[in-house]
């Protein structure tokens, strides 16, 4: 009875036995790992808590023994697998590699992906693990070098390090790895420096390599990479996105892989050729990526070669239509992206074309085409796709309700159209799988029940120029998963609810409604990094803003109170113009080194400007105009060198400009204008800023001559030095202006004309400018605008004939002067010039003929000078016929004033004299006037000598006489020595 007994108890202890032999590690491997985690942090999550359980290492997480009785450790998989969770980094591993792990000598694979290890470098013992076959650092943040002892890892089948930071060039070692099969170097999110790979001869060496990815990486002067790549018979996956390969042959004497399934050359925008004929013989490609490549020519025949293919991406180059008819032969299709290609005609000839695969499309992306027609009758048996963008097209019509039975539709763009109708929940009766809805920039109504509760979790939403108001809609209340909002001008008039600040949005653009109320306290909390409120009712101070922040902008708004003291560290873009926010600016202002655009415009701020500005701060724009900002501009505005503009008109500023402001040479935007800055204008500006399009320093106290300097500035579009106290004579190089003589569009900073993913907000500079007799606000167009203004000030002289060009420019106005002589004939060689205002100066002779070529000429003041002789007719001139623009110019005649002149000839000083040179008899004319005019003068004096009132008045009558009598005649006996010499 007991034997059995026994026997069954030595079998539980055998079993027992085995099962603990089967868990249990060599003590040295377990130390080693120990040691390893004691130089580790894995996170707040603490994702290696299980090796603090127990010494039987080989059910900790990650580690893999030998099945055999020697339970050796062949495999470490620490690889993060959360990466693709916001929180990611909750469960990451950082922190310092042992060289402990040395004692893991029969390690086959390590994979310590997707962790953070804050750009250290690779530790070089790795390439000690001889018997590894597979090594994954991807997406780890490794720095430095890439080791070249990794050459020395000669049983490697896999080797992953793309992902990282990594520098230098990429060591061609790595060409020992003869049984390497699978190699990843890309380098597309490096945001240092690229590394190179300038000579890959050692590639051709990797005979056993199936897959190649050195996407990211420097390859601009690796010239034979296709020869290379060719000798690869093994190769099925090529991935060379952005790679800067500097060209690509349209022809190989052989096509060696031909067994390729998978080619990604996307991003290359230099290649700049036409579809190399190799291509076509790639028969086997399922995956093909020529994404902006700038290729050119027609997309051949030959495309429907590619039976097997999958995916075809041909977007953003330079391709010319029609698409070819073979396409319809790729019955294996499910992704097509054909953007920006100029494909035109109506949608559904394009869903005949593609035929056989049409339904079967998962993936259609046909955005910034030229596609006409509507969505009925064919969207809705497409039951396949999960992602379809149309954006930026002509398509018209409703949205068929047929949309909502696409119930694998994750993504949908339909955004800039002209779409119209109602959009309701039947639309979205099936769309469980949405994570992304764009409707933008088209006319619908979205017209849904305030209890609707949405069948679909979305991450964004755009609705923006869509009719979503008055009230704000309920049903985002249940979307948890929502991070980027665009619901810009969608006819919002009620306040904002509590419960949308609890949302996870990161991303917020509601500019542009009727919202009202108040910013919420609690704002601070929140997860926003991007918040646009543009344009609206908001009122209330300012609340405390969340330390993320980067994107404000809440200008044309009602917010009031001081400005926060501190401002979040992280902000780029910061918009409170138009609003009533008092006090002065803190000081705290300038520790914001990320601050790109700082506009401030427009409220009610005292004080000085802060006086604590420093190098390193990377400000692009500050505006601080309309505002009460007093003192003088601090010298260390000078140490934002970064500025491109800088805009401080309309406060009350006053002093000399700082010498230090010559810093700032990449400005090309400088507004000081309406303030009581005094003194000359700094010869500086014109010798240092060259980069300036735009200067205006109008009503101020500048007095002295304009500086000849200026002229330096050819880029010079707008040039405002109006009602100073400038004296002197306008300088003849002014003609150097090139900005003003030829059209050019000027292209901008990036930073200038920011941009956001949802289109927050299109930021650009902004001037008070007068053209046309009238003030007007230039923002969007200020890039059109070339502008001369000299007006209102004590200039003399004359106006120089080299003024004549600047046929670009568009506005020039020099009334209020001394100026005398004649109007230049050569002024009507300025072309585009659209307003002229000469008025109230000392200018005589006859107006130039010129003045009708002028064809766009539509305001023009020559009021109150000394001007003779008949006003010019011809199609334009006979436009301007209001009196007034002669009115003070007692010897003009002809239309459009009263007076006749004499006969059907000119009068005397016509232009018609002037222009056959009748310099001699015009100087005997006026010296006979002078001689009469004395002779006549004494005869009416012996009546008035004795009455002193008319004496007087008679006297001025007199003076002013021979001030235009010698002013005449200086000119011409100026004009008559040059002439005659």
């Amino acid at each position: 009875m007991a034997t059995p007994f026994l026997h069954l108890i030595l079998m539980l202890s055998i079993i027992a036995i085995q099962t603990l032999a089967a868990y249990a590690c060599i003590a040295v491997e377990r130390e080693a790992l120990l040691t390893f985690k004691a130089g580790i942090s894995d996170g707040i999550r603490h994702s290696l808590s299980s090796w603090d359980e127990g010494q039987e290492c080989c059910k900790w997480r990650g580690v893999v023994c030998d099945n055999t009785t020697t339970r050796n450790i062949l495999e470490l998989n620490l690889g993060n697998p959360y990466q693709d969770w916001d929180n990611w980094t909750d469960y990451a591993l950082s922190g310092e590699i042992n060289p402990s792990l040395l004692a893991l000598n029969h390690l086959s694979r390590l994979d310590l992906s997707n962790n953070n290890f804050f750009r250290v470098s690779i530790p070089e013992f790795i390439a000690s693990f001889h018997n590894l076959t597979y090594l994954n650092l991807s997406n780890s943040e490794f720095g430095g070098k890439i080791p070249r002892q990794f050459g020395n890892l000669s049983k490697l089948h896999s080797l992953d390090l793309s992902g990282s930071v990594f520098i230098g060039t990429i060591p061609p070692h790595l060409g020992n790895l003869s049984s390497l099969q699978y190699l990843s170097l890309n380098s597309a999110f490096n945001d240092t420096s690229t590394p190179n790979a300038d000579n890959l001869e050692w590639v051709s060496q990797l005979s056993s390599l199936d897959y190649l990815d050195l996407g990211g990486l420097n390859l601009a002067n690796a010239v034979n990479w296709l020869h290379i790549i060719n000798r690869l018979q093994s190769i099925e996956v090529l991935l060379l996105s952005y790679t800067g390969v500097p060209s690509i042959p349209n022809s190989l004497s052989y096509v060696n892989f031909t067994g390729l399934t998978t080619l990604d050359l996307s991003g290359n925008g230099q290649l700049n050729t036409t579809l190399p004929s190799w291509l076509w013989n790639l028969t086997d490609l399922s995956y093909l990526n020529l994404e902006d490549c700038l290729f050119q020519g027609k997309i051949p025949n030959a495309l429907g070669n590619f039976t097997s293919l999958t995916y075809l991406d041909l977007g953003y180059n330079n391709l010319e239509g029609p698409l070819p008819t073979s396409i319809g032969k790729l019955c294996n299709l499910r992704g097509i992206d054909l953007s920006y290609l100029g494909i035109g005609g109506d949608i559904r000839e394009l869903v005949e074309m593609l035929g056989c695969t049409w339904n079967n499309m998962e993936e259609i992306i046909l955005s910034s085409n030229d596609l006409q027609g509507n969505l009925s009758n064919w969207l809705q048996q497409m039951t396949n796709l999960n992602y379809l963008d149309l954006s930026n097209n002509s398509l018209v019509g409703p949205v068929p309700l047929g949309i909502g039975s696409l119930q694998n539709l994750n993504f949908l763009d339909l955004s800039s159209n002209s779409l119209y109708g109602v959009i309701s929940e039947a639309h979205f009766a099936n769309l469980t799988k949405l994570n992304d809805l764009h409707l933008s920039s088209n006319s619908l109504i979205i017209s849904v029940g305030r209890s609707w509760i949405p069948p679909f979790q979305l991450t964004a939403l755009a609705l923006g120029s869509c009719r979503v108001g008055p009230q704000f809609p309920a049903w985002l209340r249940w979307q948890r998963q929502i991070n980027r909002v665009d619901l810009y001008n969608t006819s919002i008039t009620s306040t904002l609810p509590h419960w949308l600040w609890s949302l996870p949005i990161q991303e917020l653009d509601l500019s542009y409604n009727n919202i009202s109320g108040k910013l919420p306290p609690y704002l601070k909390s929140t997860k926003i990094i991007l918040l646009g409120l543009k344009s609206n009712n908001l009122e209330g101070p300012l609340p405390s803003l969340p330390d993320e922040l980067e994107l404000l902008d809440l200008s044309n708004n009602f917010i009031s109170g001081p400005l926060p003291k501190l401002l979040p560290t992280s902000i780029y873009f910061l918009s409170l113009s138009n609003n009533s926010i008092s006090g002065s600016i803190p000081s705290s202002i300038c520790e914001l080194t990320n601050m790109r655009i700082l506009d401030l415009s427009a409220n009610h701020l005292l004080g000085e400007l802060p006086r604590c500005w420093r190098q390193g701060s990377g400000l692009h724009m500050l505006d601080l105009s309309n505002n009460n900002i007093t003192g003088e501009i601090p010298p260390s505005m000078g140490s934002l060198t970064t500025l491109q503009s800088l805009d401080l008109n309309s406060n009350n500023l006053y002093g000399e400009l700082p010498s230090e402001l010559q810093h700032c040479k990449y400005l090309y935007l400088l507004d000081l204008g309406n303030n009581n800055f005094s003194r000359k204008i700094p010869i500086w500006i014109g010798e240092k800023l060259l980069n300036l399009i735009y200067l205006q320093l109008r009503s101020n106290m500048f007095d002295g001559n304009i500086p000849p300097q200026l002229a330096q500035l050819t880029a010079l579009q707008v040039l405002d030095l109006s009602d100073n106290k400038l004296s002197g004579s306008i300088p003849r190089s002014f003609s150097n202006f090139t900005g003003m003589m030829i059209y050019s569009v000027q292209n901008y900073n990036d930073e200038f004309f920011l941009r956001v993913d949802i289109d927050i907000v299109t930021y650009m500079g902004s001037l008070l400018l007068v053209m046309k007799g009238n003030t007007y606000t230039y923002s969007k167009i200020l890039n059109q605008v070339t502008t001369m203004d000299l007006s209102g000030n004590n200039l003399s002289g004359v106006i120089p004939e080299e003024i004549g060009a600047l046929r670009h420019l568009r506005n020039l106005n020099f009334a209020g002067n001394h100026l005398v002589g004649m109007i230049p004939e050569k002024i009507g060689d300025m072309l585009s010039l659209e307003s002229l205002d000469l008025s109230s100066n000392k200018l005589s002779g006859a107006i130039p003929q010129s003045l009708s070529k002028l064809t766009f000429l539509d305001y023009l003041n020559l009021s109150y000078n000394n001007l003779s002789g008949r006003i010019p007719s011809g199609t334009q001139m006979d436009t301007l016929d209001d009196p007034s623009i002669y009115i003070g110019n007692a010897y003009l005649c002809g239309p459009p004033t009263s007076k006749n002149c004499s006969g059907d000839t000119a009068a005397p000083n016509s232009t018609s004299n002037y222009a056959n040179g009748s310099e001699t008899s015009m100087w005997w004319l006026y010296l006979g006037m002078g001689v009469g005019f004395v002779a006549g003068f004494w005869g009416v004096y012996a009546v008035l000598l004795f009455h002193t009132t008319w004496r007087c008045a008679y006297f001025r009558m007199i003076d002013n006489f021979f001030d235009n009598i010698y002013v005449t005649v200086a000119v011409r006996m100026n004009r008559m020595k040059n002439k005659y010499g």
